[in-house]
């Protein structure tokens, strides 16, 4: 069954990462360009985890202890220890915290997509679990069809959008806009004039 997907802002929110190996790093280096404040607790901590320790990662070297997942908003199971993925996974469940457990798609509550992002443009990929092969030939396909230049451009034009809000009071209108916009932007290279813009909210 396909996962919906909730678009959340985790800026700031608090995250364990119970897991010091290679699957943790991939996720932690994920959370990280989401500015996701990380406490990452295993045994063993690679040295490529630890090399990413600071404002938004600490790391503790000791074996998990239930208590560690109070206060945290969601949580990440990433051990080899499938029994302790399976304990963490209810222990979450019965206080209601997200959990991923990565590779027991039944023990999750919420899953990572694959991803394809350009600053703030965020395309994202799902199976639900039924087909990473899948997910990743999906994920080329479209990769290969977004130009680079769309996140460039489509911050360009956030940078427009309280002005044209405020000057047309025509949704209708101001989605005409926006879309004349894109295609002169995707014609472009991304480029937005802001002569364009002032000549299309003057146009009646």
């Amino acid at each position: 069954m396909a996962y919906f997907p909730f678009m959340v802002d985790v800026k700031g929110m608090k995250c364990l990462v119970i897991g010091g190996g290679r699957i943790a790093l991939h996720k932690v280096k994920i959370l990280l360009g989401f500015e996701v404040g990380i406490k990452v607790i295993a045994s063993e901590i690679c040295e490529e985890l630890h090399a990413l320790s600071g404002e938004y990662l600490e790391c503790v070297e000791r074996e998990f202890q239930d208590t560690d997942i109070e206060g945290m908003d969601f949580v990440v199971a990433a051990t080899n220890d499938e029994t302790l993925n399976f304990h963490i996974s209810d222990l979450c469940k019965a206080r209601h915290i997200p959990i991923n457990v990565v590779d027991i798609k039944e023990a999750c509550s919420f899953i990572f997509p694959a991803m394809i992002r350009n600053k703030d443009l965020l395309i994202t990929i799902s199976s639900g679990g039924q087909s990473p092969a899948a997910v990743s030939y999906v994920k080329d396909k479209i990769r290969s069809s977004v130009p680079d230049y769309y996140g460039e451009m489509i911050e360009t034009l956030g940078g427009f959008r309280d002005y044209i809000l405020e000057q047309v009071d025509s949704t209708a209108r101001r989605k005409e806009i926006f879309y004349r916009l894109l295609e002169y932007g995707d014609a472009h290279n991304g480029n937005i004039p802001e002569e364009l813009v002032q000549q299309l909210v003057e146009h009646k």
